[in-house]
């Protein structure tokens, strides 16, 4: 079979809609457990290390950076038997810059630790999205990944490495009507000359030349996987000429590596290399062009490769693993407790007014471990609860409509911890400032429309995950029924009780 008609990754990862997410259910708890156990193998070994540097660090006993090591590869392999293949990258990673820690102890220091742990907070974080069927992609474990290859030693860090799209190699459907231009040295001049205008400059017309100059390649070739591989090109360089992605150091690699190829293939070797085809595609994939681009061989290559159902990724964005897992579930747990108290203190239950003092100290205390930034917001929850202690009553309705938006925030806020930033640094002020003009005994502004969305979202995750609940339940006990039968195939009793289960699901699904 020729490399035209193969699949140049080993395995690429569905949608969250395509994907069976119940394998990953069943060993997420494992994986954290895993994960968790290296990094405080980790840490313990700097712990001793600082403490052997004292003395003798070639005493040091490295066992257990070994087993943080089989934890990080039993992990990884875990990963790729439920099909997550990319994120699995991740672990390998961290397994080889353990390796290296173990022939090399002096490298596992505490900033090398704190780079693994907040790799593996990231990983965490990007799976539990994945298994609630969020739209997210690996790519986006990105920053973590370079800053554990960079722990190994890696000469070559891609985002394109952890891309999971399939790509099979073949030749995008659009006329070309450019003169031929075979290779040579004519051809070579222009390559060289147009390459090292984008490298050092990132320059729009040199993109534009390429696309050109890769156009005529495919007008001179006969050979079909050439045609394919200068198409492909000529789709990302018009995407780089039109500045639809980054213009950023790996956009520019890829322009230098195609001029290595056109080296390969001048001297007769009509081999193409997967991974550039990968990386070419990969930055097509980014570049989502608007309908009044004219950008014609770009849109053949995305509908070629079906790029259109993957969007792009900001892969500098540090999207995952900003939180210690711990800390999350804590506050979580400690926003849900408060909620309830909340609620009965503003239906008239004066028992709860120290239990909700209290409760709320730990919720300002936990905001204020995950978003320093939302001070703000603990400052006005807190001097709410105390003017309402103060007051030995339950709390006015238009206070506890206020409360109740604020506790909202934070329950989306800590699901949803891929928040920008600057978004959560203005709603947690406003939210402040009406909490502060309810507390000094003013009339409540009517809810804006971020609150008014944030309530429908709350309502109609609360509704799904309800639903999503029950289903499970319902097809767990379906499957163990027919895993049952198929274990003993001439007992079909286990059988009887799976249709009505099914029939269950439908009705669920069909309200």
């Amino acid at each position: 079979m020729s490399s035209t008609d193969a699949v140049n990754a080993p395995h690429a990862e569905g949608s969250p809609a395509e994907q069976d997410l119940g394998p990953l259910a069943w060993v997420l708890e494992e994986l954290r457990k895993s994960l968790d156990g290296a990094v405080k193998a980790l840490r313990r070994f700097v712990h001793d290390a600082d403490l052997a540097r004292e003395s003798d660090l070639a005493t040091l006993d490295v066992g257990t950076l070994r087993i943080a090591r089989q934890q990080l590869h039993q992990a990884s392999g875990a990963l790729e038997m439920v099909g997550l293949a990319s994120p699995a990258l991740v672990l390998r990673a961290m397994e080889s810059a353990v390796q290296k820690f173990v022939q090399r102890p002096e490298l596992c220091t505490d900033d090398a630790a704190g780079a693994l742990e907040r790799a593996s907070f990231a990983l965490s974080e990007y799976l539990e999205s994945v298994l609630a069927g969020k739209a997210v992609s690996s790519v986006a474990l990105f920053p973590q990944y370079r800053d554990v290859q960079a722990l190994t030693g890696a000469e070559r860090v891609h985002p394109a490495d952890l891309w999971p799209v399939e790509r099979r190699f073949r030749e995008p459907d659009v006329e070309v009507t450019a003169a031929p231009l075979a290779y040579g040295p004519a051809a070579r001049a222009r390559l060289d000359q147009a390459v090292l205008k984008i490298v050092k400059d990132a320059d729009f017309d040199a993109a534009q030349d390429l696309r050109d100059i890769s156009l005529g390649f495919v007008a001179a070739q006969a050979d079909r996987q050439a045609r394919a591989f200068w198409k492909i090109c000529a789709g990302y360089f018009e995407a780089f000429g039109s500045g639809l992605f980054t213009s950023d150091v790996y956009a520019k690699r890829v322009a230098s590596r195609v001029l290595m190829q056109y080296a390969s293939l001048a001297r007769g070797d009509a081999g193409i290399a997967d991974r550039l085809v990968q990386d070419l595609l990969f930055f097509c994939s980014q570049a989502q062009p608007a309908e009044s681009d004219k950008v014609p061989y770009l849109r053949a290559v995305r509908k070629a490769f079906d790029l259109d159902r993957a969007a792009p990724v900001d892969y500098e964005a540090r999207r995952f693993g900003r939180f210690d897992p711990a800390v999350l579930i804590q506050a979580r747990k400690r926003i849900s407790a408060a909620a309830e108290t909340w609620s009965a203190l503003a239906g008239g239950d004066r028992n709860k007014l120290k239990p909700a003092a209290d409760q709320f100290s730990l919720v300002c205390d936990s905001l204020r471990k995950l978003h320093r930034n939302s001070e703000s917001l603990a400052q006005a929850l807190t001097r709410a609860l105390e003017s309402t202690t103060r007051a030995a009553e339950p709390p006015s309705a238009a206070l506890a409509m206020e409360v109740a938006t604020s506790v909202l925030y934070l329950q989306a806020a800590l699901e949803e911890t891929d928040t920008a930033e600057d978004q959560m640094v203005v709603r947690a002020k406003r939210l402040a400032d009406r909490l502060d003009h309810v507390t000094a005994g003013g009339e409540p502004d009517p809810l804006e429309p971020w609150m008014e969305e944030l309530y429908r979202r709350v309502s109609d995750n609360q509704t799904m995950g309800s639903v999503v609940g029950e289903l499970r339940s319902t097809l767990g006990e379906a499957e163990r029924a027919m895993d049952q039968f198929f274990r003993n195939p001439e007992d079909v009793s286990p059988l009887t009780s799976v249709p009505g289960r099914l029939a269950q699901m439908r009705g669920v699904l069909s309200v």
